[in-house]
C-alpha cells in the first residue's frame, strides 16, 4: 500500500496538474520503498528521475499560472526553484552525508504541503472547467 494516497482534496481542478502530482507523489512512494530496501542504486535513479520530472511539472504549473494572471506566481516559482535545489543537494550528497529518511521526509512533507496549501491557492485563477462534458 503507498504511503501517500492521492485523494480529492488534494485536486487542483484541473486534470493536467492533477495528473503530475500523481505522478509525483508515485515517485515519493517508490522513494520510500527504496529506502525501506536500502536500496542506494534505487535511490539515485528515483532522484534523478524526480528532478527530471519536477522541472517539468513545474515549468507546466509556472505556464499556467502566468497565462492565468495569477498573482503569485513569481513567489510559486521560487518555492519550485528551492524544491529542486534541495532535491540537487540530495542526489550530490548521496553518499557522504544524505540520510535516506531525510530524503523521504522532506519529500512527502514538501509535496504535500505544497499541493494542500500553495498549489490550491491558484484554482481561483485557473480556467472554469466542464464538469458535465458539453
Amino acid at each position: 500500500m503507498p504511503l501517500i494516497q492521492w485523494d480529492e482534496t488534494m485536486s487542483v481542478d484541473m486534470d493536467e496538474l492533477d495528473e503530475q502530482h500523481r505522478e509525483l507523489i508515485d515517485l515519493i512512494n517508490e522513494t520510500y520503498t527504496a529506502i525501506q530496501r536500502h536500496d542506494e542504486p534505487q535511490m539515485i535513479l528515483l532522484l534523478d528521475k524526480m528532478r527530471d520530472y519536477s522541472i517539468v511539472h513545474f515549468e507546466a504549473e509556472e505556464a499556467i499560472l502566468r497565462s492565468c494572471g495569477y498573482p503569485g506566481t513569481e513567489a510559486h516559482a521560487a518555492q519550485h526553484r528551492s524544491f529542486e535545489a534541495r532535491v540537487a543537494d540530495f542526489r550530490r550528497d548521496m553518499f557522504t552525508k544524505t540520510n535516506l529518511s531525510q530524503v523521504f521526509i522532506f519529500l512527502s512533507r514538501w509535496l504535500s504541503s505544497h499541493i494542500m496549501h500553495e498549489d490550491r491557492k491558484f484554482i481561483p485563477w485557473l480556467p472554469e472547467t466542464d464538469d458535465e462534458g458539453a
